[in-house]
């Protein structure tokens, strides 16, 4: 009996395993150059990939949890903006946040419904940003 109650305490003072969170960067916007004749063309910006990071103890995965410098976050901003700078009508950004997930493959799908093209759209693989 007693050597249960030891085995349960030392199970419940083990420290929490570091959890993952996924997460990929993304926004779009629209070129319109005919309204009329909806001539539009939707553009979206997604990362070239799905990133993951362990997260703090007790950290929730979300873009306050991921803990991302704030020169990671400039680098991957300047990034962004410097593909939105070449495509008419679509403003450069001042704040820049990635879709995050617990489950990498509800990561994985997210991101691969944003990479499909199609009529009207336009993808924008966004490479080399900072990982960590």
């Amino acid at each position: 009996m007693r050597i249960l109650l030891i085995a349960a305490l030392a199970l419940v003072t083990l420290p929490a395993a570091a959890q993952p969170c996924h997460y990929y960067w993304t926004t779009d916007c629209f070129e319109i150059r005919d309204a009329r004749s909806r001539d539009i063309t939707h553009h979206v910006l997604v990362s070239a990939s799905v990133y993951s990071r362990q997260l703090a103890e007790g950290a929730q995965c979300s873009a306050e949890g991921l803990a991302l410098s704030a020169d990671h976050l400039g680098d991957v901003l300047k990034r962004f903006n410097r593909t939105l700078k070449k495509i008419d009508g679509c403003r450069q950004l001042d704040t820049l946040s990635p879709d995050t997930f617990s489950d990498a493959t509800q990561a994985s799908q997210a991101w691969r419904r944003l990479q499909k093209a199609r009529a009207f759209k336009q993808v924008h693989e966004i490479r080399r940003l900072p990982e960590d």
